[in-house]
């Protein structure tokens, strides 16, 4: 794990989150940290997590966060410097800024100042300040790269909180296994980074079952295999089903596992529409799927044709949605993707489910925060006209 300080130093009653998926990355810390942790988005990029414990490395299992960094006192403050240990030599130091209210590159320049201003009153003359060439943000891998001292800061109030990164994970492996991997799906494929985050927010442990009923290649299977929880697979392409194997079996191959509980998996060749027939009895602890992907488009749809496209991938999911109930044990958690196309005319055409309480599930919300209301957006997404929404239903 890159710590940016040694481990055993980090030792604060809050952190701060640089989100890598928004409103899905917050869900997924509230979903981790359970009640050792009060998280708190304050915008799409930044949640603040307030610990109950007194050390807490709980962030180390999460996927949607770029960055976890200490909260500092103002820059402008003298403490500001005494809150950190700097090099006695040549160092480099960066600044992140979120969560921008006006122009971007002017807030940008104007604490990047005022930070190197600080910096260099302490009679640290060498301290050498990196700028961002890709807007306010210095990306994670040029922070590794470059050994730099990774300032953070956002708007709160009207002032600014200032922090500095202490930990940055690992991706690697997440990148591995979207590209190397016997078989990728040649369509707009989920990746391992947000599959892992949906296993998170599903709450799965060791030991415990995850189904996914339109398994494809294997990809949401693969991350919670790597957590240690048992999984079952169920495509009706009998192609993806010897796919979905052989990738699950070179993950596993991957994985040094030992004196760890290694995980089974099952591929199954069903129709979702049959699960009771597919399981027979069994029953699972949670399930995490993407039932459909969309086809690539060239261009924004149409309203006309988004809306056609959606009321097609909406059927597939409601001929599902009673049979993966059925087989949910209580208060098992089933985490969706779903598609939202952006048209032509600027709109957002989102799939939505309705009845829910008639085929037994709820809209899940973790207890003590303010009401989600779902379908989360995925932030941050890289295709144009096709996004990813996520719900989270509870079996009543």
């Amino acid at each position: 794990m890159p710590f940016l300080v040694p481990p055993e130093s980090i030792d604060s009653e809050s952190l701060i989150l640089v989100l890598a998926f928004g409103a899905p990355s917050v869900l997924e810390a509230q979903c981790v940290f359970r009640e050792r942790a009060k998280v708190l988005p304050q915008c799409d990029d930044i949640a603040v997590a307030n610990l109950n414990v007194d050390r807490f490395s709980g962030y180390t299992e999460l996927a949607g966060v770029h960055k976890v960094a200490l909260p500092l006192p103002a820059v402008d403050s003298p403490d500001f410097t005494d809150a950190i240990t700097f090099p006695d030599r040549n160092f480099n130091f960066s600044l992140s800024l979120y969560c921008t209210r006006g122009d971007p590159e002017v807030e940008y320049e104007e604490l990047s100042e005022e930070l190197l201003s600080t910096i260099r009153g302490t009679g640290l003359k060498k301290a050498n300040l990196i700028r961002s060439r890709f807007g306010p943000e210095m990306y994670s891998e040029r922070v590794l790269a470059r050994s730099a001292i990774d300032f953070v800061a956002f708007p709160m109030g009207a002032t600014y909180q200032w922090g500095v990164t202490v930990f940055i994970p690992v991706t690697e492996g997440f990148k591995e296994r979207s590209t190397e991997r016997p078989y990728i799906t040649s369509g707009i494929s989920l990746s391992s980074r947000l599959a892992r985050l949906l296993v998170n927010i599903a709450g799965v442990s060791k030991g415990q079952v995850l189904l996914d009923p339109f398994c494809g290649s294997g990809t949401i299977l693969g991350e919670a295999l790597l957590k240690g929880v048992d999984c079952i697979g169920v495509d009706r392409n009998h192609g993806s089903v010897e796919r979905t194997k052989k990738n699950l079996a070179w993950i596993l191959s991957h994985e040094k596992r030992a004196g760890q509980h290694i995980p089974s998996y099952s591929v199954i060749a069903a129709d979702a529409t049959y699960l009771q027939k597919a399981l027979g009895d069994k029953m699972v602890d949670a399930i995490v799927s993407e039932p459909i992907l969309m086809p690539r488009l060239s261009s924004p749809p149409t309203l006309e044709k988004a809306r056609r496209l959606i009321k097609h991938a909406s059927g597939i999911y409601s001929d599902a949605l009673y049979e993966m109930s059925a087989v949910l044990r209580r208060g098992g958690r089933m985490v969706l993707v779903t598609p939202s196309l952006r048209t032509i005319e600027g709109k957002d055409v989102a799939l939505s489910f309705d009845d829910l309480s008639e085929v037994g599930l709820r809209p899940f919300q973790p207890p003590g925060y303010p009401s989600y209301e779902y379908p989360l957006k995925v932030a941050h997404q890289s295709t144009r006209w096709i996004r990813r929404a996520i719900y989270v239903l509870e079996k009543a």
